[in-house]
């Protein structure tokens, strides 16, 4: 061909791309919020290559134009070997240029095509888009072979090609709510997509299932139909956020039934028994919602302020924040004491303001992180006087947590005596004594249970094991005494429905703009990038299952690959995670993990006095079948993960990008930001963490703002808190804590000095995150330093549109 007629050829290919895009409009294979994403298209006959360029080649060039641009991830020495631009009117010439600097035909199939089908000698950060024997591959084969014989572009009629958009689809929310979503009562519920995770599910798949789901014999079946769902979720929302309605559930209900909750004479006198203060002041009840880390309710939760009758104003005129209510009567009388809803303390948390945008301010469900159960009870104590009951007394001498907003959640040694239904051999067994404690985790969100076939950080129970969820509503009085039959009666009555409710709750949508070019990058690493790649030299032991990518542990999101059937089975499973990691894998804190192990025998067994006991009703999930007692921690979804901070099970990390990066935005002691105080009452009055979007969160990193500290400042004693002489081990002290914790885990929840004086200075320390204390490790996550900074952008980018 001579340089002439090669010149025209190239013309005439760059006013074919020009006339198809007028035509057509951009290809959906890029998505955004003007793109309507991917579809059928690029069907008819193929008589010669500017055909083969124009309706096969060239649609499916926006996938790797996503990448292979100037600036984007794949703008490195080996991927400016192939290289477009953001001008679709080059593409052809730039293809033709690229197959030429990678040697071309030569020794068989063209780089290009090797390197996208997954069989050249090293891997593609973009997977494998176009599969040996795909249509996408043969179709480029014949347009690089037509490069030399024309005659290989004639390929005659061929069907549509589609093709689905890296970016959209839907955001979170239960799937059953978003397929009710405008359908009447009668609708019938599709399949959950959890009962397919089964064994065999997406075998060879690159994205990884072993965590399989288990069907329970609850009480309340699950529903069958959007009305019976609606139903369900309007009673799940009562039982959780009931707030002032009659029969609302509490965890600790004051006056004389249960001595947990405080009269509201007495609340009204906290800023004088509790706090300190001169006179109560003019901002009280924001003052509690700071102090105690709980949003104000946004419906009306009243109590009465000082010489109101309840009963005279509806209630009163106080508004009290999400985890207090005001108890009445069966018959609607209001009595003047206060209750707590203690799993609100982990699970609910604040995002800015409802002036935000949708989903923005106080969170139901969400992943918490600001709540501190512990000061609340010492405040009540100190209310009463230390008289009474003296409940809060005793729950305030209970080290719970040593942090504001993460604590011993799954403290199932604890729970399992608690809640053992008056069965003495439980404080007598030595599995529950002399386990190893679990110390300090974080809440994850409720928002992502609909997407999880097992429960907890570390796949502890069946996800339809439905009562432990209301294990805090558990009448303690009758348990101990050997009754709770009808404890139990009333959690089996609702705790479905609560279950059923959460799983209805979609995650917050990040509030900012998207660069939409950068996070189609990110999904694409974050679905294809092979983090173990061979020229990657990752030193930590890759998973047994999956392609390698953050989505072969974490499920796959994107409809590009939701729709790959080399991802997954069925597009149903899209957004759900169900992997389980052992700890040498992902390398996290292992004090969580170890301690459900430590609570089997050494061959694997678990004993009957925790299998029989009375929450948990449907057996065990992974943590308790692992090969060797293996330690495991179980992977997230990552639905709305952009407002989870901070991160890993106990949330030892600030933001995403120290999660991506362990050697930066890992500081050893460190403390999240405060909502300033009103001027006259700096320095008089504890302030929450700062949720105030513009001010306490970091955009860039995801995740909230905070200082480092240093060791020997204020709440980091050194020998004590720190170890000055060595900044990255725990002092001796703690080592010494360490072995004892381990040891007999019931230790762990011992009085300390900081809980039994809970002074405004003890308070503010418990703000500091120390990772050098038991449990609160933050190392982990290591095989994502094999990712450049760039790699790193474009994927947070991408979780921001999850």
């Amino acid at each position: 061909m001579s340089p002439r007629d090669l010149n025209n050829r190239r013309l005439l290919a760059a006013f074919c791309a020009v006339f198809l895009l007028s035509a057509c409009g951009e290809y959906g294979g890029r998505s955004g919020p003007a793109s309507g994403g991917g579809g059928p298209r690029g069907s008819g006959e193929v008589k010669n290559c500017d055909q083969l360029f124009a309706q096969r080649v060239q649609p499916r060039l926006d996938f790797c134009r996503s990448c292979h641009i100037p600036g984007g991830v794949a703008d490195v020495p080996d991927g400016k070997l192939f290289q477009l631009s953001g001008n679709k009117a080059q593409d052809s010439s730039l293809l033709r240029a690229s197959w030429e600097r990678l040697g071309g035909n030569a020794g068989g199939p063209s780089r290009i095509l090797k390197m996208a089908s997954g069989t050249d000698t090293r891997s593609h950060s973009g997977g494998t888009p176009w599969p040996v024997g795909s249509d996408a591959y043969k179709e480029m084969d014949a347009l690089l072979r037509g490069y030399l014989d024309p005659a290989a572009c004639a390929l005659g009629n061929l069907g549509a090609i589609t093709e689905f958009p890296l970016l959209a689809g839907p955001r979170g929310g239960g799937p059953w709510s978003n397929f009710c979503a405008g359908k009447a009562d009668s609708a019938v519920l599709p399949v959950d997509p959890r009962t397919l995770i089964v064994p065999g599910v997406n075998q060879g798949k690159a994205v990884a299932f072993n965590a399989h789901w288990k069907s329970c014999d609850n009480v309340v079946a699950r529903p069958k139909t959007c009305g019976e769902m609606r139903e369900q979720a309007r009673l799940g929302l009562f039982v959780g956020h009931g707030q002032g309605e009659t029969g609302t559930p509490l965890s600790f209900a004051g006056g004389n039934d249960n001595p947990a909750g405080l009269s509201a004479e007495k609340y009204n006198n906290l800023w004088d028994s509790a706090w300190g203060l001169d006179e109560r002041p003019d901002n009280f009840d924001e003052l509690v919602a700071e102090r105690y880390g709980s949003p104000r309710s946004l419906v009306r939760n009243p109590y009465p302020l000082p010489g109101e009758d309840p009963n005279a104003s509806n209630g009163g005129s106080g508004q009290l924040p999400m985890v207090f209510t005001q108890i009445r009567k069966a018959d609607g009388t209001w009595t003047g004491e206060i209750g707590q809803k203690v799993c609100l303390f982990c699970h609910n948390g604040q995002l800015g303001t409802t002036a935000d945008g949708p989903g923005m301010g106080p969170q139901l469900g969400g992943a918490g992180s600001i709540g501190d159960f512990s000061v609340a009870s010492s405040d009540f104590s100190k209310a009463e006087g230390l008289t009474g009951l003296g409940v809060n007394t005793a729950i305030s001498a209970v080290t719970l947590s040593t942090n504001r907003g993460s604590g011993a959640i799954d403290f199932f040694q604890l729970a399992f005596i608690l809640f053992s239904n008056g069965d003495p051999r439980l404080l007598l067994n030595d599995k529950i004594v002399f386990s190893q404690a679990i110390g300090n985790i974080k809440s994850p969100p409720w928002w992502n249970l609909a997407y999880r076939p097992q429960k907890f950080h570390g796949a502890v129970l069946p996800t339809d094991s439905s009562r432990i969820d209301l294990a805090a509503y558990y009448d303690l009085a009758k348990s101990l005494t050997g009754g709770g039959t009808e404890a139990l009666a009333w959690m089996d009555a609702h705790s479905g429905p609560f279950q059923t409710w959460a799983e209805t709750l979609p995650p917050p949508r990040y509030p900012r703009a998207i660069d939409t070019a950068l996070a189609e990058q990110g999904a694409i690493l974050f679905h294809s990038k092979n983090l173990w790649d061979a020229n990657l030299h990752n030193p930590v032991p890759r998973p047994d299952m999956g392609n390698g990518s953050c989505a072969s542990c974490h499920g796959a999101y994107s409809p590009r690959y939701v729709n790959d059937p080399s991802y997954l089975d069925t597009p149903q499973l899209a957004g759900v995670a169900a992997y389980t990691v052992p700890t040498s894998v992902i390398g996290t804190d292992p004090v969580y993990a170890e301690a459900m192990q430590s609570l089997r025998n050494a061959d694997g067994s678990v004993s009957p006095a925790i299998l029989n006991q009375s929450v948990v009703s449907c057996g065990l999930g992974n943590a308790g079948y692992t090969e060797g007692n293996t330690p495991i921690l179980l992977a997230p979804p990552l639905w709305g993960i952009w407002a989870a901070a901070p991160y890993f099970h106990n949330g030892a990390v600030p933001n995403i990008w120290g999660v991506l990066d362990p050697d930066s935005e890992r500081p050893r002691i460190w403390k999240r930001g405060s909502t300033p105080a009103r001027a006259d009452q700096d320095g008089k009055v504890v302030m929450g963490f700062d949720t105030d979007l513009q001010r306490g969160y970091d955009f860039d990193k995801l995740g909230w703002k905070y200082d480092e500290i240093p060791c020997g400042a204020a709440g980091s004693q050194p020998y004590l808190a720190c170890n000055p002489i060595s900044p990255n081990t725990p002092s001796p002290v703690q080592q010494i804590l360490g072995n004892i914790y381990t040891l007999v885990g019931l230790t762990w929840n011992l009085p300390r000095p900081q809980g039994l004086t809970m002074t405004r200075q003890d308070i503010e320390n418990r703000k500091i995150y120390n990772s050098n204390l038991y449990s609160q490790g933050n190392q982990g996550h290591a095989f994502t330093a094999v990712l450049t900074d760039q790699e790193r952008r474009a994927i947070i980018e991408y979780l921001k549109t999850l």
